[in-house]
């Protein structure tokens, strides 16, 4: 595999067991929600979704769904799991380049780490264009150049303890070792930004940024932030 693109798209062991990948959707789904505008009827686009397994609960909220991944593989995925649910939206590349203020939400959760640091303002500028005025975008999950894997370990274990698949925990970070996710992230590496960093990026790229209280979702150690569009 050459781009995170191309491992996303594929099979993958990052959750350790169905009740990992329940409790993760439940808490990160909890999280955003709280970080959106609390009122119901939100166009919400979840950008670099993957499985977006919580868009269901998001929608129950009477928001409306977009969902987008560059991979076309994930793309597929989604559509056909969605397929008889109105209230949600796949998109591809197309749609997604015509839809520009078309959002009043966008959220991006554990994808800042796998774009290019060069790239990373082009992709900010299209968030931007992608929000009506006044619209909000959140950003979960930034990592911070000084944690590592101890602390996602950490995390991980502190979160299965809590949720009650610790020892699954365990046997997946067995597994996780030997994984091609731990060779990709050896070979190309995990884009990190501080807090102030970041927030620059953001004002730069048009926004009225703030770096959130607690990370949205189980990875407690990463950064979250919300801006509105400028």
């Amino acid at each position: 595999m050459t781009s995170w693109t191309e491992f996303w798209g594929g099979k993958h062991s990052i959750y350790v067991s169905p009740r990992h990948v329940e409790a993760h959707f439940r808490r990160l789904t909890a999280d955003l929600a709280a970080a959106l505008p609390h009122r119901p009827g939100l166009r919400v686009l979840d950008y670099g979704s993957g499985d977006a397994l919580g868009a269901p609960s998001l929608a129950a909220l009477g928001h409306r769904i977009s969902l987008y991944d560059a991979a076309v593989e994930v793309q597929t995925r989604i559509a056909q799991r969605y397929k008889d649910d109105p209230r949600i939206t796949v998109l591809d590349e197309q749609t997604l380049a015509s839809s520009d203020g078309g959002f009043d939400a966008v959220i991006v959760s554990s994808v800042i780490q796998y774009i290019p640091r060069i790239t990373l303002p082009v992709t900010i500028a299209r968030w931007h264009h992608l929000l009506a005025p006044g619209g909000v975008l959140v950003v979960a999950d930034v990592m911070r150049p000084d944690a590592g894997m101890a602390e996602d370990v950490g995390d991980l274990l502190g979160f299965a303890w809590k949720e009650g698949f610790l020892p699954t925990a365990l046997l997946g970070l067995a597994r996780t070792f030997f994984s091609d996710y731990r060779q990709m992230r050896r070979k190309l590496g995990l884009a990190r930004y501080t807090e102030q960093e970041f927030l620059r990026l953001l004002a730069v790229g048009g926004f009225r940024a703030e770096a959130l209280p607690e990370n949205p979702g189980p990875n407690r150690h990463r950064l979250g932030f919300r801006g509105i569009k400028a």
